[in-house]
């Protein structure tokens, strides 16, 4: 008798572990970000876009960990989550005692989990893993996400002119550029409900402000007034934790 009742407790036990077991998504689980740069423009970054999704029935406590692999030294790396866009020397978003900004994630919840990379006017290759555990046990790693960057150097008005389309800063407190604009004659910025809340003639060297909207994350639609829209990005409204 007393054999089965252990029997039972450890099957109960061992059943409920398995139920609520956390199960996330990073999709896309690989990204490949390929520029031009250009040499004296320091501020330029490339951005590599990813989400997190608890896919669970429990509530998640979220915690990443950037690495950087094989990168030139002079690459500021920054992580950009749904509570905050870090500074580069920020490696995990949840270090006790220095650090203590966990990522929580409601059963179905999601948030963005990607990866800015100024080059600093340096060309070159690198990989940023991004690995995630959460708070209670971060040696166990549940799931990552790869993003493989390269930055190439501008050699002639050709590799200028085949610069693809890119928004930055992004995330932006108040203004944002277009890169790669040749052929747009407007952005038009919309809401995540498909109500369009700005419209901008597009003219090299502008900026758009957009410090009045409320932080969220907003479709910047590129169009071509004989063509239609040629691109539409992602562009993230939001403060900058210093």
């Amino acid at each position: 008798m007393k054999k089965n009742l252990l029997l039972f407790s450890f099957l109960l036990i061992f059943t409920l572990s398995i139920e609520a077991q956390i199960t996330l998504t990073f999709q896309p689980d690989t990204i490949s970000v390929s520029d031009y740069i250009d040499l004296n423009d320091n501020e330029y970054e490339l951005v590599g876009y990813a989400t997190v999704t608890n896919t669970s029935d429990e509530a998640f406590s979220l915690r990443w960990n950037r690495v950087t692999e094989n990168a030139p030294a002079q690459w500021d790396v920054q992580i950009c989550d749904v509570n905050f866009c870090y500074e580069p020397d920020v490696f995990s978003n949840f270090v006790p005692g220095e650090v203590e900004v966990p990522v929580l994630l409601e059963p179905g919840a999601s948030t963005n989990m990607d990866v800015h990379l100024k080059p600093r006017g340096v060309a070159g290759t690198g990989r940023v893993t991004i690995e995630i555990t959460s708070t209670d046990n971060p040696d166990e790693v549940i799931t990552t996400g790869t993003y493989d960057f390269e930055a190439l150097v501008v050699t002639s008005t050709n590799d200028l002119n085949t610069t693809p389309l890119t928004v930055f800063p992004n995330p932006t407190a108040d203004y944002f550029n277009i890169r790669g604009g040749n052929g747009v004659d407007r952005v038009v910025l919309y809401n995540v409900l498909g109500r369009e809340m700005r419209s901008f003639n597009v003219a090299p060297g502008q900026r758009y402000y957009i410090g009045d909207l409320p932080n969220g994350l907003y479709l910047a639609s590129m169009v071509d007034d004989n063509k239609g829209i040629v691109k539409t990005l992602r562009l993230k409204k939001s403060s900058v934790r210093p």
